[in-house]
């Protein structure tokens, strides 16, 4: 009898220890739940009955929408529904990430969104797809929500109304799959981060953000259609990632890119794929300078082709528009380094003339051939008298037992140059380390 006295009272001391935490303690607890679970909470005790539904995040990510759909949409669609009838209070961040078969389910959404948009939302993540590809077009009340400060769209078509004003609080906008089929105005002045992956209709996008400082835009094919960047001048870091581009016989690819870049003064970090490389190639290095000077910029990371004596000379040339860099990454696209065709740009008449007096780490990934490597680094030893580190990674299967050694006998510029080489043969993975 006393032993059962005991094992109540242990068990209320529990239950009170729980429901005596601060609200904030209790609320991130809750959050950090599967709503499923979170909603479980309300049968505890009287006090717990409510507190799940006034949590300021909904979160309905794939796991918990896909087995609400593996029992029928319909049953989706009523779960969902009532968690919103039951909800109190604002709702700071609405996730929803689903994949659904009956269109019905866009309706859904619709009245869903609309709820959330009416509640201050600040945070907003959309992904819904269509088994049969329909696209999901967003609802006019989304536009009309000027407390969203982050908003993500997947797999889904941007269509603003002709009144849309903007977005006036908006920080971060991440669009990913997403469809601009007529010209388009985003207006958000405080936007900072804008990331395009994978989108259609870039050349109808006009953003009109003055502090915009960090743009990431990546897609399978397309045509550069950047113009509406150039407006963008406290941007800081660029990264255009393009499998391969569209040739538009109507569109001068290199003097778009050129004018981007120079419309950037303030550029701090910038990564170009081999496509972009191609654009700025040429068979020869000019010897009147680089075609434009960006002096901010810190960090450069680039995909080469080393096949193409035009791509060597492009980014040789490339490097010396940046008299304050102090990052260098440089990537190898193909299986072909032409060391011939290096050799030839190492002894063209004034190149790399100014010594790079700010370059502190450079790295080289994926080169086959042993002698691009030797020459690029003579020329960063050479021309570097600040180099603190040149990082070299090989693939598997090339044989570069005796890089490491010849790396150590060039002469450098700087004294603290240290070489590393990450050497990865058949079966084994060296490295190598020398000052």
């Amino acid at each position: 009898m006393n032993q059962d006295r005991e094992s109540v009272a242990v068990e209320g001391d529990i239950e009170d220890k729980i429901s005596i935490l601060p609200r904030n303690v209790i609320d991130c607890i809750l959050e950090s739940l599967p709503v499923k679970e979170a909603a479980k909470t309300c049968t505890l005790s009287k006090s717990w009955r409510y507190i799940w539904s006034e949590l300021p995040k909904m979160v309905l990510d794939y796991e918990f929408c896909d087995e609400l759909i593996e029992e029928s949409e319909s049953k989706f669609r009523e779960v969902v529904d009532e968690i919103m009838l039951l909800h109190m209070g604002k709702i700071v961040k609405f996730v929803l990430d689903v994949r659904v078969e009956d269109l019905a389910s866009y309706t859904a959404s619709d009245r869903w969104v609309l709820y959330v948009t009416r509640n201050n939302v600040k945070k907003l993540s959309l992904r819904i797809s269509n088994i049969y590809d329909h696209t999901y077009t967003l609802p006019p009340c989304l536009f009309h929500c000027s407390t969203l400060t982050q908003l993500k769209l997947a797999n889904c078509s941007f269509k603003p109304p002709g009144y849309f004003l903007g977005f006036p609080n908006l920080v971060t906008l991440q669009l990913a799959s997403v469809t601009f089929s007529e010209f388009c105005v985003i207006k958000a002045l405080l936007l900072a981060d804008l990331t395009l992956n994978c989108c259609d209709g870039i050349q109808y996008l006009n953003v009109v953000s003055p502090v915009l400082k960090s743009l990431y835009v990546c897609y399978h094919h397309s045509y550069i259609a950047l113009n509406c960047f150039m407006n963008c001048k406290n941007l800081r870091d660029l990264v255009l990632l393009f499998d391969d581009v569209v040739d538009n016989p109507n569109h001068d690819h290199r003097s778009t890119l050129e004018k981007v870049l120079v419309s950037l003064p303030a550029l701090e970090v910038l990564v170009l794929d081999s496509p972009f490389i191609e654009f700025l190639s040429a068979d020869v290095v000019p010897s009147n300078g680089p075609p434009f000077m960006l002096n901010c910029l810190q960090s450069l990371s680039l995909c080469v082709d080393f096949g193409k004596l035009g791509h060597i000379s492009s980014i040789l040339q490339l490097i010396k528009s940046f008299p304050n860099l102090s990052k260098l990454e440089i990537s190898v696209e193909g299986t072909y380094d032409n060391a011939e065709a290096f050799l030839k740009c190492l002894k063209m008449p004034g190149f790399l003339e100014l010594p790079l007096y700010k370059l502190e780490f450079v790295s080289f990934y994926g080169f086959v051939s042993t002698k691009c490597v030797l020459f690029l680094a003579m020329i960063f030893l050479s021309h570097a008298p600040s180099l603190l580190r040149i990082f070299i990674e090989q693939p598997i299967g090339i044989d570069s037992s005796n890089v490491a050694i010849e790396l150590s006998r060039l002469p450098r510029a700087s004294p603290m140059a240290e070489l590393v080489c990450n050497l990865r043969c058949i079966g084994r993975q060296d490295s190598y380390a020398f000052r």
